[in-house]
């Protein structure tokens, strides 16, 4: 009987409270809120606000909103600064003269009473453009028997990055993040990412690339060259041995058909007769197909015979 009679207390207990906290969130109250405003010139988005100072309010709400204030992180307000406002001063604006559209912002059961402080300062700067060569940061492997057919194509290669001069002026590339594909057997298309890790305060044309690169299998092939000895003087006979050369190179099989022995310019150089410990000479290679995987020459010294005329 007497446990019934605390239940029933508590009870009306709890009921009269919540009844008293409804009736006390449902009142008005007079809260003072901190906002970080951001400026902007819709007619001018090249150029960057920055506030020095954050305003307070004083906002008139019931008790449900002034408990949701006291628990939210931050508040901004973005404010669209006409060129009316602009050309009473450079770097300040009067908060009367923006007073309705931080209220126009507030939203319904909010009523904005004051603005402080009386003048909000800020500086601003124009960015600055200026277009930087696109680095892809591929890195591939490929199976055997297969090649890259020229060069690893990027879509755009260069873009437009736009920030202060100052940070433009620290930049000559814009890296993109790293991928990496191994044992490549067929051509791949691909995306590649800008990398803003190490990028602060820019916008980029772009932010995704795209790439190609070109796979093809690959042959090899061996022919024989004749070497062209250069810088010899008059007075001398020289002899090479050899003085033909042997080439073993790789390329893809569209292009091998392409390769004449004409593509090949080796030589070597009679000036380095002389430094030469064991009297052999280097063979050079001057001119190849830019289409060739990988070469090898046999031999890469040859013998020099020297007579006088």
């Amino acid at each position: 009987m007497y446990s019934k009679q605390i239940l029933v207390f508590l009870f009306f207990l709890l009921a009269a409270s919540v009844g008293w906290l409804m009736n006390k969130l449902s009142s008005d109250y007079l809260r003072t809120v901190s906002y970080h405003i951001e400026f902007y010139n819709s007619k001018d988005m090249r150029r960057i606000f920055k506030v020095e100072t954050d305003v307070l309010a004083q906002i008139n709400m019931n008790g449900f909103l002034a408990m949701r204030y006291k628990f939210a992180e931050q508040n901004t307000i973005r404010i669209d600064i006409s060129d009316r406002i602009l050309a009473k001063t450079k770097n300040s604006v009067l908060s009367a003269d923006i007073f309705q559209k931080i209220s126009d912002q507030l939203g319904d059961g909010k009523k904005l009473i004051s603005i402080s402080p009386d003048t909000i300062f800020f500086s601003y700067f124009d960015l600055q453009n200026k277009r930087l060569p696109v680095v892809s940061n591929l890195n591939f492997t490929f199976a055997s028997e297969y090649m890259q057919n020229g060069n690893t194509v990027l879509k755009p290669d260069s873009i437009w990055v736009i920030a202060e001069q100052n940070v433009l002026d620290s930049l000559t590339e814009i890296q993109c993040i790293a991928q990496k594909y191994e044992n490549l057997n067929k051509s791949l298309n691909g995306v590649l990412e800008v990398d803003f890790r190490k990028l602060n305060n820019i916008s980029v044309q772009q932010e995704k690339i795209n790439f190609r690169i070109n796979v093809e299998r690959y042959s090899e092939v061996t022919i024989t060259v004749p070497l062209q000895l250069t810088n010899k003087p008059d007075s001398l006979d020289v002899m090479l041995f050899p003085h033909d050369i042997e080439i073993k190179y790789r390329a893809s099989t569209t292009n091998i058909t392409k390769i004449k022995p004409a593509d090949f310019n080796l030589t070597a150089d009679f000036n380095d007769f002389e430094k030469s410990i064991n009297g052999n000479l280097k063979v050079n290679i001057q001119t190849k197909p830019k289409s060739i995987l990988q070469i090898d020459l046999f031999p890469d010294f040859v013998e020099v015979i020297v007579n006088k005329k």
